[in-house]
């Protein structure tokens, strides 16, 4: 949070400008709503606003007599929530107006291969040395009684977010840079115009984050980076003949063939087969559960942040297993914030989708690949966040605030490249 306030203080971001304001609007405006669930309110006003907020407080609290109540049930949540939303807004935006002004997003691309470079390296050598240890040393807190951390994460589903959101985008600077080369004057299409040490370590950068990927036996990592792909190929189609296509997802094919020599496929197909007999992972349950909290807090919500404390009273099944996400990032932005925020995040996604698109249209320089590679990206959460909530994990959030940042960015200088 700080680190986003000095970046801020420092590129001093522009809002609400053309094309962005609607999108920029959409974002405050959910700030907003989440900052209004913190506000003490008589206990009429509130009774009037969410009705069943007194009843399940009369379950939680041994004292909920006090004659005013802010609408969240669990306000410290709710303000962590809000002021980790805010910083996520603050590098949104920074990142955006430094991407339009220069080179700053080969910078990030270039960092990101080398971040998802050693995060692979670890999490392979982490699972063979001390598969029980983050990093080696420290024991994860967390309810599972043999955790298996993946890196520094604890949970497989939460590196398959940032994995998702990493690989794509240097994919595309690795494009790009191919394009660009082509494009110089005299350029030529030979083996020295492709392979050279910094394409290699991009293409081991990718090739290892892919293997990294399906070792996590995340299914819906899994499920999200099919997503991806089929993007990319159809975003590419605007810039490449149906020849350099089918070229293009041929060496993709050939990396997940490498990557796939570092990974359990036995295990990997267990898990995918194991998917629908078991109610989609025991999604099935948490849903069932989660919907009468939607259904009895329909217009304000929980409170953002507040899904683990309203779910002691909400959850019927066996307590050992806790349901503290709603495992779809959706329905616990319905949850928690209500139809006040659901509607202007669903207007930030569809806008932002839309400016996506049109931004792909107007961009004549190599930075194409790249946006192609971040949109992909965010196509990838999105499909995944139906059955996960990876995006509650601040590395992932961060990411996916720089790689949105690298879509909808206004177009560069032509020789950024």
């Amino acid at each position: 949070m700080a680190g986003a306030a000095i970046l801020a203080a420092f590129v001093r971001p522009s809002l609400f400008r053309p094309p962005h304001r609607l999108v920029d609007a959409s974002i405050v405006a959910c700030l907003l709503v989440t900052g209004a669930q913190l506000i003490p309110l008589p206990l009429a006003v509130r009774a009037a606003i969410s009705p069943a907020a007194a009843e399940v407080e009369r379950q939680l609290l041994f004292d909920a007599g006090a004659s005013t109540r802010p609408l969240s049930l669990d306000a410290a949540s709710t303000l962590w929530a809000l002021a980790s939303g805010t910083a996520m807004a603050l590098i949104f935006w920074s990142a955006r107006s430094v991407f339009a002004r220069g080179a700053g997003l080969r910078v990030v691309a270039r960092w990101t291969a080398w971040f998802g470079l050693a995060l692979a390296a670890v999490m392979f050598v982490q699972r063979a040395a001390t598969p029980g240890l983050i990093y080696g040393f420290w024991t994860p807190m967390t309810r599972a009684s043999h955790p298996t951390p993946l890196g520094p994460f604890v949970n497989r589903n939460d590196i398959a977010t940032w994995l998702m959101l990493a690989c794509p985008l240097v994919v595309g600077y690795l494009m790009a840079r191919w394009s660009s080369r082509v494009a110089r004057p005299g350029g030529r299409r030979n083996i020295e115009t492709f392979v050279d040490s910094r394409a290699l370590w991009l293409g081991m950068s990718a090739c290892l984050m892919i293997a990294a990927l399906l070792a996590s036996l995340s299914r819906s990592g899994l499920f999200g980076a099919a997503v991806a792909v089929c993007v990319f190929a159809l975003l590419a189609r605007r810039r490449v003949s149906g020849r350099r296509l089918g070229w293009s997802l041929a060496a993709v094919g050939l990396a997940v063939a490498v990557a796939t020599m570092y990974v359990n496929l036995d295990a990997l197909a267990q898990r995918i087969s194991d998917t629908l007999p078991s109610n989609l992972g025991g999604r099935l349950a948490v849903w069932r559960e989660t919907w009468p909290m939607a259904r009895d807090f329909p217009l304000t919500g929980i409170g953002v942040g507040a899904f683990e404390r309203g779910m002691l009273v909400y959850q019927q099944s066996t307590r050992l297993i806790f349901f503290n996400h709603a495992h779809n990032e959706y329905l616990q932005v319905l949850v928690e914030g209500g139809w006040l925020l659901a509607a202007p995040a669903a207007i930030a996604i569809v806008v932002g989708w839309w400016g996506v698109r049109a931004r792909l249209g107007s961009d004549r320089t190599p930075m194409f690949w790249v946006r192609v590679g971040a949109a992909s990206g965010l196509a990838a959460v999105a499909a995944q966040s139906l059955w996960d909530t990876g995006l509650r994990m601040p590395a992932s959030a961060v990411l996916f605030a720089i790689v949105a940042a690298a879509a909808l960015h206004d177009d560069p200088a032509p020789d950024i490249f």
